[in-house]
């Protein structure tokens, strides 16, 4: 195996620590959006709009950043990014208002889902460091099924795994809904866990199947437009839920913590089956079961 020199595995120790950063950023802001609607004075529902520009934001300025990285360098593109979201993430803190807010997460995405924690504080009442500690399932479930995801595509092809984790992905939303409605709150970690990695093995199938027939002169362009498309329908998926609370909310804010289960009922209902529509996609997709490249850990060792 190439040892790789010092400078070298510093360089991707910076560019990983902060592509952690962004990552962190994109999803941590979802655990304290009630308690930061109460500091600003905000109804909870209408606080997707801390999320929704940030994503945008990285959408538009994904395409750009490998144009400027070509034209000014990629040394400096990254340091610009890391004092733009420096300065984004101290705007935020000085926030007063939800605009000011709104702007600052603007200037963080150009540097760089929240229907499950907004119903975990709001709809059952788990405090926000609760909310956080119980996406740990998740985050495991998704990292165990990046072990095996390959082995399941080369077994059963692309169409009848996009399927199957589609459909999947939208049962495990419903199920989650039933446990936490029903009260079984000690069942809610399983469910999470199940729920990554169904949503691991989606996200692995459909990514490499979009990129994996390019040739390597489009390979840069069509990651670039992957993302894009995936931040794009991130912020879209937001607003629907944001649309769908405040809709299903209206005739019930103020009132006693079941007409709010109710609202978030309703809401999870109507997600799920936006979830479960790509699979009528998906079942057009040709059955490819062509073998990936699978590194075994004998080679891995050499």
């Amino acid at each position: 195996m190439t040892e790789l020199p010092d400078n070298t595995r510093w360089q991707l120790w910076i560019v990983a620590f902060g592509f952690f950063m962004q990552s962190l950023d994109t999803t941590i802001v979802n655990t304290a959006l009630p308690s930061m609607a109460k500091s600003l004075g905000e109804s909870p529902l209408h606080m997707h709009m801390v999320v929704v520009p940030y994503v945008l934001t990285v959408a538009v300025m994904l395409p750009a950043s490998g144009w400027l990285a070509d034209k000014i360098g990629v040394r400096n593109i990254f340091f610009a990014a890391i004092v733009l979201f420096t300065l984004g993430s101290l705007f935020c803190a000085l926030s007063g208002t939800l605009n000011q807010l709104v702007l600052a997460r603007v200037l963080q995405g150009v540097g760089g889902a929240m229907m499950v924690l907004v119903f975990l504080q709001i709809g059952l009442g788990f405090s926000p460091f609760h909310a956080g500690l119980m996406m740990i399932p998740m985050v495991l479930g998704s990292m165990g099924m990046k072990r095996i995801v390959v082995q399941i595509v080369n077994r059963f092809g692309y169409r009848r795994v996009l399927v199957a984790t589609t459909l999947g992905l939208a049962l495990v939303s419903l199920l989650f809904m039933s446990v936490a409605l029903l009260g079984w709150y000690y069942l809610l970690p399983l469910v999470l866990l199940l729920q990554g990695m169904v949503n691991s093995a989606r996200f692995s199938s459909m990514n490499t199947l979009t990129l994996k027939d390019l040739p390597d002169t489009l390979a840069s362009s069509g990651n670039s437009l992957l993302s894009m498309i995936m931040q794009l329908s991130m912020s879209i998926g937001v607003t629907i839920a944001g649309m769908l609370l405040g809709m299903f909310g209206q005739q019930h804010i103020g009132i006693d913590s079941s007409a709010t289960h109710h609202v978030f009922m309703y809401t999870w209902l109507c997600m799920a089956v936006i979830i479960a529509l790509p699979a009528i996609i998906f079942a057009r997709v040709p059955n490819d079961t062509q073998q990936n490249m699978v590194i075994s850990r004998r080679k891995r060792s050499l």
